[in-house]
């Protein structure tokens, strides 16, 4: 049972491993932006840090459990047997706390730096600013950094296809459906099918989750979102994890010193469309010189405005 579910482990790993290859061998962006209000601005320019989110305290409270959902009805739909459809109904019953899965912690760039939906949603309505940042500059110290001694950090362009989603997750359960009836008379003792079980679960919802955390429903297609990713396996939460308030709630989030990595990351910051000009200019302008400290010329980080014509509300 054991080397079953072994198998199963890996082949899993390799289903999500082959299609995280497959976008990483396509051509990437050269640049990447990130939203923020002028107190983000403030605060990355100052502490040469960037947050990772805990990824079910996302603006969108729906969109882990966008790929979730799919895994449900694909295994709801196989199940036919007892055991198949109570092991069906325990993965349903998750679904409301799929939040103790693991610690998946995110940060969104987009590939697009004048995006009105983002302006809008990201970046205080449109009066805040976009920061463009060198891909390789940064993501090459975040995907090598030392979390504990597991390779736990990746970046990856955001993908939106539920149907592509939907073949993975067919493909996991596939690999796993067997392993469910595996049990069945032997007349093994309780505590031993309880922590079979107990593996075959998390095995397969740690699995699908990961896998889901490449997608994003087509609803989002115009953000073309580029995300850092660090996981952390159930149990194993972060040592350096801070908490920071938002709406009478405590968000999980983990600091990049991108700064301290690479200085000259940094390429441009975009006014937002709805802004004061004159005064969100100035106010970038001594963002800049105030926490470069005079190691970066102001003409190596060029302060553009949006060419969106949009009015806040």
């Amino acid at each position: 049972m054991q080397e079953n579910l072994n198998k199963f482990e890996k082949e899993a790993d390799d289903i999500v491993t082959s299609f995280s290859g497959s976008i990483g061998s396509k051509p990437q962006p050269s640049i990447i932006y990130h939203y923020t209000n002028d107190v983000g601005l403030k605060g990355i320019l100052e502490t040469g840090k960037i947050w990772l989110t805990d990824a079910f305290s996302l603006n969108d409270p729906s969109e882990m459990r966008h790929g979730f959902s799919i895994l449900v009805k694909i295994l709801e739909s196989k199940a036919k047997t007892k055991q198949e459809k109570c092991f069906a109904k325990l993965i349903h019953n998750c679904f409301n706390n799929i939040q103790k899965l693991g610690n998946f912690f995110i940060c969104s760039f987009s590939e697009n730096g004048d995006d009105l939906g983002q302006w809008r949603a990201y970046a205080d309505d449109g009066l805040g600013y976009a920061l463009g940042f060198d891909r390789p500059a940064l993501e090459t110290p975040f995907a090598s950094q030392d979390c504990g001694g597991i390779p736990n950090c990746s970046t990856f362009p955001v993908t939106y296809d539920d149907d592509k989603l939907g073949e993975i997750q067919q493909q996991i359960v596939d690999r796993m459906f067997g392993l469910i009836s595996t049990p069945v008379g032997m007349k093994l003792p309780e505590e031993i099918l309880r922590a079979y079980w107990h593996k075959l679960f998390v095995l397969l919802t740690t699995r699908a989750m990961h896998a889901s955390l490449y997608f994003k429903h087509c609803a989002y297609r115009n953000e073309q979102e580029y995300r850092f990713l660090q996981l952390h396996p159930t149990g194993h939460a972060p040592t350096d994890m801070k908490l920071r308030a938002h709406s009478y709630s405590l968000i999980k989030y983990l600091e990049f010193d991108w700064k301290s990595a690479n200085l000259s990351a940094l390429k441009q910051i975009i006014v937002g469309p709805a802004s004061n000009r004159p005064e969100a200019q100035r106010f970038a302008e001594d963002c800049v010189d105030m926490f470069y400290r005079g190691t970066v010329p102001r003409d190596k980080v060029p302060i553009v405005h949006s060419k969106i014509p949009y009015r806040a509300t």
